[in-house]
């Protein structure tokens, strides 16, 4: 079922994709920035990609 509420994110930090990868959040696709030429992935935003980013920051804070 389609939810038109969730849209993609565009996540340019590839350190905190790597560990998104490591939580079984998966990208829907990666891309090259025109202008600046950075690499990123794009995800479904929806609940538990935010849950997943919320716990690599409290993670990385108790380091």
């Amino acid at each position: 079922m389609y939810n038109k509420n969730i849209k993609p994110i565009y996540n340019y930090d590839l350190q905190e994709c790597n560990l998104l990868f490591k939580k079984g959040i998966h990208p829907i696709g990666c891309g090259v920035g025109d202008k600046d030429g950075r690499v990123f992935h794009v995800f479904m935003a929806d609940k538990r990609y935010f849950d997943a980013v919320r716990l690599i920051q409290y993670e990385n804070a108790e380091k």
